[in-house]
């Protein structure tokens, strides 16, 4: 079976009091919200420091979600139009709009991102504990970003993103790896091979109990073989 809201996040992660106002204006709407990006990161146990918030709402409430944000008084911004900004391909996919302090707030439709709702399960929200968020089930989230690679020929702006969160979701939230530590200023990795391929394995068994067929598609075996090998990451490509 597969985990239903993966761990809630129980220590907030610090973060500006204005993006708790915009997760309000949408809450306040009955928008259905699903987050993204840096929160997934977060809520998968990697340490990231959460400096940009990504939301993303059905396709037919993204014109009305970023007019209530526009409402409240964070407006849109033009998209970077530079081919090599890695943000560029995300902004260019939705809409930008303006938090105070210089932070930006990044709103898809669920389509670019490869999501539906049924793929979700609510959680608490990682600004504010009253009040909920949607978040990709692991298998779906998964296979949303393995997609995007397939989609994609190596080299493409729009993977960088893609591949440091599979990377992400894979050691922090499959292998369970811990956070370094960075005041020895050394990096102390003296696990043999072996002992990483078992560990891998332990990991993919309990992978292969999510329900791997439920969207059709099969990345059961595509997953296996990132998570055995995360090199392998940069080259997953169907073109």
């Amino acid at each position: 079976m597969e985990p239903s809201s993966q761990e809630e996040t129980f220590l907030l992660q610090p973060h500006h009091p204005i993006f708790r106002k915009a997760a309000e204006a949408l809450d306040d709407e009955g928008i259905p919200v699903v987050e993204y990006g840096q929160q997934l990161e977060w809520r998968h146990g990697d340490p990231v420091v959460l400096l940009l918030v990504e939301w993303a709402v059905p396709d037919e409430m993204l014109s009305r979600s970023s007019q209530i944000l526009s409402d409240r008084g964070f407006f849109c911004e033009r998209p970077s139009t530079r081919d090599t900004d890695r943000y560029g391909p995300w902004e260019r996919g939705g809409k930008i709009h303006k938090l105070h302090g210089g932070f930006k707030l990044l709103l898809y439709p669920l389509s670019f991102v490869g999501i539906s709702l049924q793929d979700t399960v609510e959680v608490i929200s990682t600004f504010d504990r009253r009040r909920k968020i949607l978040t990709p089930t692991p298998r779906m989230y998964m296979e949303s970003l393995i997609g995007h690679l397939l989609d994609h020929p190596v080299g493409d702006c729009i993977r960088c993103r893609v591949e440091e969160f599979l990377l992400s979701f894979i050691s922090f939230y499959i292998l369970r790896e811990e956070p370094l530590n960075t005041k020895e200023g050394e990096w102390d990795d003296q696990e043999s091979e072996e002992d990483f391929q078992k560990r891998a394995g332990d990991a993919i068994i309990k992978m292969k109990t999510w329900d791997w067929n439920a969207s059709g598609k099969n990345y059961l075996s595509i997953a296996e073989s990132v998570v055995r090998n995360c090199q392998s990451i940069a080259k997953l490509s169907s073109h």
